[in-house]
Order: C-alpha cells, then sequence, then structure tokens
C-alpha cells in the first residue's frame, strides 16, 4: 500500500466537497484527496496534482495518461453503492483502476 505523501488541505484543490481516490496500478494502491464542487472538478484537481514522484512513472508515461483522461474525464457511479464512481486507464502499458469516495469531514 502507498500513499501519497501527506498534503495540507490548503494544497488541495479548492472546493466544496472532498473525494478520496483510490489508484491501484503496477502493484501498488495509491491514495489521495481532491476537493471540488462536483465529482469532475475534483477529479480534474487530483489528475492535475498527481505526479511522476508520487507514482514512479517516466513523465512522458504521466502525461499520456493525464492526457487520455482529461480527454473523456467521466467517472461511473458504482452500481448498488452511494457516492463511489470509478475510472480506468494504462499507464506505461499496465491498467490503473481509480475508485474515488465522497468523503464525509469530521
Amino acid at each position: 500500500l502507498h500513499s501519497f505523501p501527506t498534503r495540507r488541505s490548503s494544497d488541495l484543490m479548492s472546493g466544496t466537497k472532498l473525494y478520496t481516490f483510490l489508484m491501484d496500478w503496477n502493484g501498488g494502491t495509491f491514495i489521495s484527496q481532491s476537493r471540488g464542487d462536483n465529482i469532475q472538478e475534483a477529479t480534474k484537481g487530483w489528475l492535475n496534482q498527481l505526479s511522476i514522484e508520487e507514482i514512479k512513472t517516466s513523465e512522458r508515461s504521466l502525461s499520456l495518461f493525464k492526457s487520455s483522461l482529461q480527454d473523456d474525464l467521466q467517472p461511473i457511479a458504482i452500481e448498488g453503492n452511494t457516492s463511489v464512481w470509478c475510472l480506468s486507464e494504462f499507464i506505461s502499458g499496465e491498467l490503473a483502476i481509480i475508485n474515488i469516495i465522497d468523503t464525509l469531514e469530521k
């Protein structure tokens, strides 16, 4: 299990709702959070903050991954669940599965 470096609240994209992103890729699970007024905004923020240092891939692979997701950024609601979505895409030929959860703050 891998997690992205801890981010301060001020480092997260601005917005009213907090979303947690769990990405399974290349034998690791990467966890981070992003804010947005809706799932699309939060996902764009998450994608923009994703770096090669965090997921240990090449700049070219990360750029292709981001470009591909941004072209069709439509998280799919997970049937039978509330406030849970999924995305998938390839990074360096390996399938990345990204689960997104609307996260309640206390």
